[in-house]
C-alpha cells in the first residue's frame, strides 16, 4: 500500500530548508520506574506500533520526481534505531533538559527512514526521567500526535504485559513503476491530470502540485489579511539561525480558568493575555517601549478542525490572526481585550469562510507566512505563533510510571520569527514550551520569566521560584 502525501505534508517537507527544521516534539516528564528503561520502551513500541502503521513508513518519490511523494513501508524498519538514550549532565535540572531539547530541535531528521524518534533522557533530578517523542510535521499535527501518544501511555499504573513476542509484520515492497501504472489505470480524468502534471513538471524546476497548492494558500491567506495593517517589526522578527534554545514553565489550570471566568473569557483568551504580558516584559528588556509601538503585535493562532474521536493522522486545522494588546498596561484588561477581539474574529463571515477553505486545503499556519510575504510585497503577516492544545485532565502512565508534565516543542517557521509559544493543558496544569532561535536577544529564558510573571499577575498566584 502507498498513500500520497497531502498538500500540508508536502508543504511541511518543502518548508524544511535553510535554518528551518519542521520537527515537532513533546517533553513528557515522568516518575522513574522499572518500565522506563531503553529496552522496555523498545518492547512497548514493538508491541503497539501496529496501531499506528504510518510510523513504519518512509517517504518515497516515484517517477524521478514526476509524481506526488508517497508513504511506503520501510523494509528496513528497526525500532531500536528510532529509540534513543541520553543522560543529562549534573545537576539534571530543567535548564539541562531544555538544552537537550534545543539541540534535538536543531537536528534535521533522516528522510530515508520513518520520520519519528523517541528519546529516553535519564539523570533528571528528583527521581524523574523525560521521554521526548520527536516527529516531522509531515507525519502528524498537534492533536494527531496526542492521539498517537495515547497509544503508548495507559490510564492506570497497571501496565500491560509485553514480555512475549511482538505482533509479526511483513512490509509490503514498494514498486514505483507499479505505483505509476496504478495511477494511470484510474479514471480517465485522473490519468489525464497525471500526464499533464508530468509534462509541466518537466518544464518547471518545482513540483507543479506544490506550486498550485502554494498559489492557493497565498490567495487564501492574503484574503484573510487584506484588511489588516502590517504588524510592527519586533526584535524577534529577524533572520534565524539553524540553532535553537528552549524553555519550559507551567501554571495551575484552575487559576487560569478563574481568571477567564472573572472576565467572561476563555482559557485560550487568558493564555493569549499571558503571552501579551510576556511580550511586554521581553520587549522592555530588548530596549523597546511597548507603548511606543505604532500598533499591537499580531499572533497567528492555530485552531483545530479535528472532530472529537477523529484519530486519523494528517493535518486539519485553521488559523486566526489576533492583535495582542501590549499597549494596554492593565493585565486584567488585556484578558477582556483579547476576548473582545477573538469574539469579533469568530463573528466575521469572511474570516470563517476563509479559515474553512484554508483548513480544507490542509496547510500548517507557519507555512503560509512566506506566501503572505510575497503577496504583500515583503511584509510579514504576524509576529509569532501561539498554539494551545487541550489535553486530558487526569493522570496518565507510561510503563507504570506516572506522567507529571507534558511540554510542547513547536518548530520555528518562517525564517524571520525567532520565538513561538506552545501550550498544553494536562492533569490540572498548563505547560508552556517556548522555542527560540539561539541568537534571540534577549534570550528565551528572559521570555520565560516574563511569561511566568504575566501569568502570575493574571491568576493572582506566585510565579515559580527561580
Amino acid at each position: 500500500m502507498s498513500d500520497a502525501l497531502s498538500a500540508a505534508d508536502r508543504s511541511a517537507l518543502s518548508a524544511e530548508r535553510g535554518a528551518v527544521n519542521m520537527a515537532i516534539a513533546g517533553v513528557l516528564v515522568a516518575e522513574a520506574g522499572p518500565g522506563l528503561t531503553y529496552q522496555a520502551l523498545c518492547r512497548r513500541i514493538a508491541h503497539r506500533i501496529h496501531n499506528m502503521p504510518r510510523y513504519r513508513q518512509r517517504i518515497a518519490q516515484p517517477g524521478l520526481g514526476l509524481a506526488t511523494p508517497v508513504w511506503v513501508d520501510d523494509e528496513n524498519f528497526d525500532v531500536e534505531w528510532h529509540v534513543r538514550l541520553a543522560h543529562l549532565p549534573a545537576p539534571g535540572g530543567y535548564d539541562e533538559l531544555a538544552d537537550y531539547v534545543a539541540r534535538e530541535a536543531a537536528r534535521v531528521m533522516d528522510r530515508a527512514r520513518p520520520l519519528w524518534e523517541l528519546h529516553l533522557v535519564e539523570g533528571l533530578a528528583g527521581g524523574r526521567v523525560a521521554v521526548i517523542p520527536k516527529m516531522h510535521h509531515a507525519l502528524v499535527d498537534g492533536l494527531a500526535a496526542i492521539g498517537i501518544g495515547m497509544i503508548l501511555v495507559d490510564p492506570s499504573p497497571d501496565a500491560a504485559d509485553e514480555s512475549g513476542p511482538a505482533p509479526e509484520w511483513e512490509p509490503e515492497p514498494y514498486d514505483p513503476l507499479r505505483h505509476l501504472a496504478s495511477q494511470a489505470t484510474r479514471p480517465l480524468g485522473r490519468g489525464l491530470r497525471l500526464a499533464v502534471d508530468s509534462a509541466e513538471r518537466l518544464l518547471d524546476t518545482s513540483p507543479r502540485s506544490l506550486a498550485r497548492d502554494m498559489r492557493r494558500a497565498t490567495s487564501l491567506v492574503t484574503d484573510l489579511a487584506v484588511s489588516r495593517p502590517d504588524p510592527p517589526r519586533l526584535p524577534l522578527n529577524r533572520p534565524i539561525t539553524a540553532n535553537r534554545r528552549f524553555a519550559m514553565t507551567s501554571v495551575p489550570l484552575d487559576g487560569v480558568k478563574a481568571a477567564g471566568k472573572a472576565a467572561g473569557a476563555t482559557v485560550n483568551d487568558v493564555i493569549l493575555a499571558g503571552v501579551t504580558g510576556m511580550l511586554d516584559g521581553w520587549l522592555r528588556e530588548a530596549g523597546v517601549k511597548p507603548r511606543s509601538l505604532r500598533r499591537d503585535p499580531v499572533a497567528l493562532v492555530p485552531v483545530s478542525m479535528r472532530d472529537t474521536g477523529d484519530d486519523a493522522t494528517g493535518n486539519r486545522f485553521s488559523i486566526v490572526f489576533v492583535d495582542l494588546p501590549v499597549r494596554e498596561p492593565d493585565p486584567r484588561r488585556r484578558i477582556e481585550l483579547v476576548h473582545e477581539r477573538m469574539e469579533a474574529i469568530k463573528g466575521s463571515t469572511k474570516v470563517r469562510a476563509g479559515a474553512l477553505l484554508l483548513g480544507l486545503a490542509g496547510f500548517t499556519p507557519p507555512l503560509l507566512s512566506s506566501a503572505l510575504a510575497r503577496a504583500g510585497g515583503g511584509a510579514s503577516g504576524f509576529n509569532l505563533v501561539v498554539s494551545n492544545v487541550p489535553g486530558p485532565q487526569f493522570p496518565l502512565y507510561l510503563s507504570g510510571s506516572r506522567i507529571l508534565e507534558v511540554y510542547p516543542a513547536v518548530p520555528l517557521n518562517p525564517a524571520d520569527q525567532g520565538l513561538n509559544v506552545g501550550a498544553f493543558s494536562y492533569d490540572g496544569r498548563i505547560c508552556f514550551g517556548l522555542m527560540a532561535d539561539r541568537a534571540l536577544d534577549p534570550p528565551v529564558n528572559v521570555a520565560r520569566v516574563a511569561l511566568e510573571q504575566a501569568m502570575a499577575e493574571l491568576t493572582g498566584e506566585a510565579p515559580p521560584a527561580g
